[in-house]
């Protein structure tokens, strides 16, 4: 049978597909290009603030001892407790702020970024006070050990009366990052480590005629940090013009009407309460933790330090997910926000794995960084061993989830993340504890990060998928 088709029209379709497969190609390496380049600033970031955590600690165990250390990271868990809110408001801010920068509309970028940092400003306040007055009560609640109690208060204190600083400066960064900005909130954290850094030993010890404040002295340093690197962010926003530079008009827009804010509360309030979760099930944890005395809790400080190297990158990926997605959601690019999630998944499966499986190589040398303490290193490295591999489906199930609240989807993150708490971490971990002792508390960590993937890949394959992504409006 001969091809009724000519011969010149065959030419050029031919000629059509191979135009098209050398466009794909050509985009996709555009888009691998920018989605590094934008993450490299975050990435940078996200080590920087485990960096700071980390020589932060040291400072305060080797200039203090375990107790003031153990002291330390009692409050950890009840600190992200109330940090949650400004992750939960900024990122609801971020994807509308993202999602009208990829429309070009920055001057409704700017209505949403203003009434973001009103809200952030209160609930800040709230906190400080709430925290003062409230403090004692729920670190002897949560078992905090007697002989480390009263460092532990004394270090919260003084951490809580920098909340309205730290919130501002939490959404203030993930704001501009959903503009499409990783260098400043970048800066911004290079600004406050370096300004923490440098108080921390002199408000520890009392040097150059400082009072000396122990403990408290590494957080009034990060408070202070905190606030150095607003101002130095704000004052550049101006010099450079940016569309979100605080200015008069900025600030009569914090008070926004009810259409700014509920579009920011609906899809901040589902990541607030995941973060929240997340929080009182470490208090949880710690509970038991601190039951076995306070070698175990800075064993558990350790094991938080060490965690966040291999969580943070996975965090870099999962906003840079979130952002470009977001970017390619607003300008109605669906084929575009898809590539970012696939892309950014085999990224964090390398950067991920890779990691998890150095720490994996040697714990001891790893929690030897941080104690001399023999006892305190064997604790820490048996969690090393424990818990470090899983936190890579930790960070898949991170990316896929980022990618749903991009496109407005934040319930459905939310409810797998809490029944991978509730129905898994809880259950096992107590278990675990319950039968094995100290060594088997770790135990609930690995089944709740490998049950978070499964749950959210699950969903993304049954439903996610198949949806259209179209812009909040």
């Amino acid at each position: 049978m001969t091809d009724i088709v000519p011969t010149g029209l065959d030419e050029q379709l031919a000629r059509d597909v191979t135009v098209d497969i050398a466009a794909s190609k050509g985009r996709g390496r555009r888009l691998t290009w920018r989605f590094f380049l934008f993450m490299a600033p975050v990435l940078f970031d996200t080590v920087l603030q485990s960096l700071s955590g980390t020589i932060g600690n040291i400072y305060v165990g080797r200039l203090l001892g375990p107790h003031d250390l153990a002291a330390a990271s009692a409050f950890y868990p009840m600190f992200l407790v109330f940090i949650s809110c400004a992750v939960g408001l900024g990122t609801g801010a971020s994807i509308l702020v993202g999602q009208n920068w990829g429309a070009g509309d920055q001057g409704e970028a700017r209505t949403v970024a203003s009434a973001a940092l009103g809200v952030a400003f209160a609930l800040g306040f709230a906190i400080c006070v709430f925290g003062q007055v409230s403090i004692r009560p729920l670190l002897v609640l949560f078992g905090t050990p007697a002989d480390v109690l009263d460092h532990a208060v004394r270090y919260a204190a003084a951490i809580l009366m920098g909340a309205p600083g730290l919130i501002l400066l939490v959404v203030t960064a993930i704001i501009l990052r959903g503009a499409g900005d990783s260098v400043r909130p970048l800066v911004m954290m290079i600004v406050q480590i370096l300004t923490s850094l440098l108080l921390t030993p002199i408000l520890i010890e009392g040097r150059f005629g400082a009072p000396v404040l122990g403990v408290a002295g590494s957080a009034a340093a990060a408070v202070i940090g905190w606030v150095v690197a607003l101002i130095v962010v704000g004052i550049w926003l101006r010099l450079s013009r940016h569309a979100l530079a605080p200015d008069l008009e900025m600030a009569r827009q914090i008070f926004a009407p009810w259409r700014v804010l509920r579009p920011i509360l609906l899809l901040g309030f589902p990541t607030m309460v995941e973060i929240m979760t997340m929080g009182v099930a470490e208090i949880a944890l710690v509970g038991r933790i601190n039951s076995f005395g306070s070698d175990m809790t800075a064993a558990y400080g350790l094991f938080v330090q060490t965690l966040t190297y291999i969580e943070y990158p996975g965090m870099a990926v999962g906003i840079t997910v979130s952002v470009l997605s977001a970017h390619a959601i607003g300008a109605r690019d669906e084929k575009e926000a898809r590539a970012v999630l696939r892309l950014g998944f085999c990224v964090a499966l390398a950067l991920a794995g890779g990691l998890a499986a150095f720490v994996t190589l040697d714990p001891a040398l790893i929690a030897s960084l941080f104690t001399s303490d023999a006892h305190v290193v064997a604790l820490a490295s048996h969690a090393f061993r424990v818990v470090m591999w899983s936190a890579t489906p930790l960070a898949l199930a991170g990316v896929l989830g980022s990618a749903m609240r991009a496109s407005g989807d934040a319930v459905g993150p939310m409810a797998l993340l809490l029944g991978a708490i509730i129905c898994v971490e809880l259950p096992a971990g107590y278990i675990a504890a319950h039968l094995y002792g100290a060594s088997g508390v770790w135990f609930g960590y690995p089944a709740s990060f490998s049950a978070m993937f499964v749950f959210t890949a699950l969903y993304w394959a049954i439903r996610w998928r198949h949806r259209s992504l179209t812009p909040i409006t």
